[in-house]
């Protein structure tokens, strides 16, 4: 019989296997199997508690910032300029933020006047998740809103529309929109802007005075601080607020993070070690899959909705009747906040992350979007630009928006309107530029305000975004 002869290579190669294998099935210690949990636990936690944590921020730079108390009112009556650090803002419309807490106040009533003429008003209530309630000023209707507690059991009085959160917080985001910047349509704007109040149902009959804060060139930072302060802002708002039936599983997964219902969170020393490395695991994962998160709108096109297939499925309730999808709210509400309750109603908006090639948009180059004439709105359409790694207005940036309500804005002879999105614009071009720093990822969101049907069946179609240089 021959003698079998394997090459040293050969032997080579299973001795390595072997080797491998036994570190492989080397048992972890209970320390390292603790600590792979905290880890694994943390990423997951933050793309679950986004969404509160988000509005947390925005309520504490309401606080700190604005030195606003529940139930004020604040707004930018001149738009927002880049001050203003929530996420993917809108300079064209005059923004008014307001916090509510009915454990504090038991019922509040949110009173809003009816549209006039030159000026109205589209907003939604959303409770502390993000999830939104009510849209309110639709179709230029007022009303009083009667925001309840969660475990609510009273009467609701004549003249009054319910709405019932299952969070004591709320937060309701509400567009100022005048027909354009004369001085009589922001006049007519801003005297319908004194009439919203917002009380407890207890003052009623004697209603407190409003109390406005003009936010103008005050820095407003409501953006999410992606390190290890996100796990106490998440414990302090799961403390706050009740535990929802759909929660309680990862309740129960938050428990070797130090994170439970009716104590304080007060993490060791290697536990914040991992949760530090955790958040920017979380954080890359977010700003990786926006990409793709994306629900398609026209064939072969680079244009998007801005969220996940689910969001027009379920309109950002998230939840279908086999699952509740956290990745898509987690990727939603870590680009955008406030979601509205309809859609296609007072607005619609579409986003690209690519060029008309299927390339990154980055702030070096130089780009150029021709919008058509007649773009199917009965109120006005916006161009705005935002920071990838932020999802928010480009800081120290004076070029943000692009919109059609501007006078200075250069039109082709047939009314359509190119736009340059670059570091510099190009000759003559400067009334129709918008800055992008270099050496930065960008996305632009447009808007329809007043959508018509052809925006809603798709026979109106914006063209791709075209790299010009």
């Amino acid at each position: 019989m021959a003698r079998l002869v394997f090459p040293a290579f050969i032997i080579g190669l299973q001795l390595a296997t072997l080797s491998a294998t036994a570190q492989n099935t080397t048992p972890l210690t209970s320390e390292e199997l603790a600590s792979r949990t905290v880890y694994r636990r943390a990423v997951d936690a933050a793309i679950w508690g986004i969404p509160i944590v988000s509005l947390d921020a925005m309520r504490q730079a309401y606080f700190r910032d604005a030195k606003a108390k529940y139930n004020d009112i604040i707004w930018w009556p001149k738009g927002s300029g880049w001050k203003n650090q929530s996420l993917t803002v809108n300079t064209s419309v005059r923004y008014m933020y307001f916090f509510c807490n009915t454990r504090d106040d038991e019922p509040v009533v949110v009173e809003l006047p009816p549209a006039a003429a030159g000026a109205s008003f589209f907003g939604t209530i959303e409770d502390a998740w993000f999830l939104p309630l009510v849209d309110i000023g639709s179709e230029g209707k007022g009303g009083k809103y009667l925001v309840l507690p969660p475990d609510y059991a009273g009467d609701v009085p004549a003249g009054y529309i319910p709405v019932r959160p299952k969070t004591y917080n709320t937060m309701t985001l509400l567009r100022s929109i005048v027909a354009s910047d004369s001085a009589d349509d922001v006049r007519a704007g801003d005297a319908l802007v004194r009439q919203v109040k917002v009380y407890p149902l207890s003052k009623a009959d004697n209603a407190p005075a409003q109390r406005f804060v003009d936010m103008t060139d005050i820095m407003y930072d409501g953006l999410v601080k992606y390190d290890e302060t996100f796990y106490s802002s998440l414990a302090r708002m799961l403390n706050e607020e009740p535990v929802q039936p759909r929660d309680l599983e990862m309740m129960g997964m938050l428990l070797p993070l130090g994170i439970e219902k009716g104590k304080e969170f007060k993490p060791d020393a290697a536990t914040l070690a991992q949760l530090k490395r955790a958040i920017v695991e979380a954080q890359a994962w977010l700003t990786e899959k926006q990409v793709t998160f994306v629900t398609p709108w026209w064939p072969n096109s680079q244009w998007v909705v801005p969220a996940g297939p689910i969001v027009p499925q379920t309109l950002f309730r998230w939840e279908v009747p086999n699952y509740f999808d956290v990745d898509s709210r987690g990727l939603g509400l870590a680009a955008f906040f406030a979601p509205t309750a309809t859609l296609g109603t007072g607005s619609f908006y579409f986003g690209t992350y690519h060029d008309s090639q299927g390339r990154l948009l980055k702030g070096e180059s130089t780009y150029r979007l021709h919008v058509s004439p007649n773009v199917p709105v009965r109120e006005f359409w916006a161009f705005t630009v935002y920071s990838r790694e932020t999802a928010a207005l480009f800081r120290n940036s004076t070029r943000l928006t692009i919109d059609s309500l501007d006078k200075g804005l250069r039109k082709n002879t047939d009314g359509s309107v190119d736009i340059y999105i670059g570091p510099t614009p190009p000759a003559g071009q400067e009334s129709n530029w918008i800055y992008t720093p270099a050496g930065k990822e960008w996305f632009p969101w447009f808007r329809t305000y007043g959508p018509e049907k052809a925006v809603m069946d798709k026979s109106w179609k914006l063209p791709d975004i075209e790299r010009i240089n």
